[in-house]
């Protein structure tokens, strides 16, 4: 068939068209639905911090959780009613509260001062120790029993002396370690166990004999006077409750007894002197008799009875108890003046009182001028009298024999000691009544019926 050369040509040209042409994209299709998810890919590292935010407003404060303290560990010391708060109501501290940081203080703890070896924190512990300073080569003979007197023979003459502290201490306070022997191995503050009975040992072994008294037999020597009993855990207080001062040598026989200051006789606090009959300065010739308290007490059964409320433990307080006179006395006593034994005594004092000043031998001026107490003549009020026996001062610059000196010593020990016929009404009344005569030649008014 022949075909038209324009059928052939538009043949040709679709051909081509097919071939090497394309033609205008079209619009995209709408998203088909999502596949199921896929499996959980690996954790990635972890990326850098961000910086801090601001801090956010502070919270409400939360009500207080309950504290738990254990009982075991505050007893018998730390309570409310414990030894701690006894012994802040107690002489022995309030004396180192008033002295704390005072030259007295530091005289107290001076190597080389007797002071240290009662007033010293660590005294009690020293002498045990036999850690004393003695001049020369002589020692304290009854150093291991309490006694601080020695027979110094470097003196020319010799004499009788005060053995010094020799400790390092640089408290000067009357504290727990002072009777106590606490060690780290059973102080409850280091081992964390709780106190036990027994677990605190005395210093002074209750069970360790007499204790000796500074007053020794004879003049010459200086040895000392066994107390006539041991009174247990009470030497402890007889240790430094006596005069310091060795009377047998102190008043010499002869008219030369020179008050040389107001500190002149016996030590403040020598209560065993008089408690044990044994101490005071005694006439010739005349008996001294044992009272009834120092044959059935000891310091620590009217000054340190047990407390129930603070388990069973001893009152740390030290004051004397006037429950404890109930157990021997009835009816049960409700002041000191037990059968009005301290009302005489007291009186007898302002018997002596009067009789030694009206030598011109006291006085309550602790620096010079010293004058004496006053008296007044027409019965108005004076310093003789007051019950102030506690502030006379023997007068220094007079000279006595040995029965006037005695008599001024005798004074002074009832009075510095106080108490006033408590500790030995009967000792006292004798030594009063004895002491009055050597100085007037007569009997006390107090005791006009006949010495007790």
């Amino acid at each position: 068939m022949i075909r038209s050369p324009l059928l052939a040509l538009g043949a040709a040209l679709w051909f081509l068209g097919l071939a090497g042409c394309s033609g205008p994209v079209g619009p995209e299709g709408a998203a088909g639905d999502a596949g199921p998810p896929g499996p959980q890919g690996a954790t990635g590292t972890a990326g850098p911090a961000g910086p801090a935010g601001p801090a956010g407003p502070a919270g409400s404060v939360g009500e207080a959780g309950a504290v738990s303290v254990s009982v075991s560990c505050l007893s018998p010391c730390h309570g409310f009613n414990g030894v701690i708060t006894q012994y802040q109501a107690s002489t022995h501290y309030q004396v180192y509260l008033s002295e704390v940081d005072t030259t007295t203080a530091a005289e107290w703890v001076a190597p080389g001062s007797p002071c240290g070896n009662c007033h010293a924190i660590d005294a009690l512990q020293q002498r045990v120790a036999g850690n004393v300073m003695t001049d020369g080569d002589a020692g304290v003979v009854n150093l291991a029993a309490g006694e601080l007197q020695y027979w110094d023979t470097t003196k020319n003459p010799p004499v009788a002396n005060y053995a010094n502290y020799a400790g390092t201490a640089t408290v000067a306070q009357v504290y727990c370690t002072t009777c106590h022997n606490v060690t780290p191995a059973n102080d409850p503050h280091v081992t964390g166990i709780p106190w036990t009975p027994g677990s605190f040992p005395l210093n002074v072994a209750p069970d360790g004999g007499t204790v000796f008294l500074e007053k020794s037999p004879s003049a010459g020597a200086v040895t000392g006077t066994k107390t006539p009993r041991d009174y247990g855990p009470s030497d402890t207080c007889i240790w430094c409750h006596q005069s310091r001062v060795d009377v047998t040598n102190y008043i010499t026989a002869d008219a030369g007894n020179r008050i040389t200051s107001v500190y002149w006789g016996p030590h403040e606090g020598p209560m065993a002197d008089v408690f044990t009959g044994q101490g005071g300065y005694q006439y010739p010739n005349v008996t001294y008799s044992e009272d009834s308290h120092e044959v059935v007490l000891g310091c620590v059964d009217c000054h340190m009875p047990n407390v129930a409320g603070n388990a069973n433990v001893p009152n740390h307080t030290f004051n004397p108890q006037l429950s404890v006179c109930a157990s021997c006395h009835m009816p049960a006593p409700t002041t000191f003046d037990v059968g009005g034994g301290e009302t005489v005594i007291k009186s007898a004092m302002t018997d002596l009182e009067r009789a030694l000043n009206a030598q011109g031998w006291l006085t309550r001026a602790t620096a010079p001028p010293y004058t004496p107490l006053t008296d007044p003549e027409d019965g108005a009020a004076g310093e003789v009298g007051d019950g102030n026996w506690a502030d006379d001062n023997p007068l220094p610059g007079v000279t006595l024999t040995a029965a006037q000196a005695g008599a001024l010593y005798n004074y002074l020990i009832i009075s510095r000691g106080g108490a006033y016929g408590v500790h030995a009404p009967l000792y006292e009344g004798q030594l009063l009544y004895d002491s009055f005569e050597a100085v007037t030649g007569g009997a006390p008014p107090t005791y006009s019926a006949g010495r007790p």
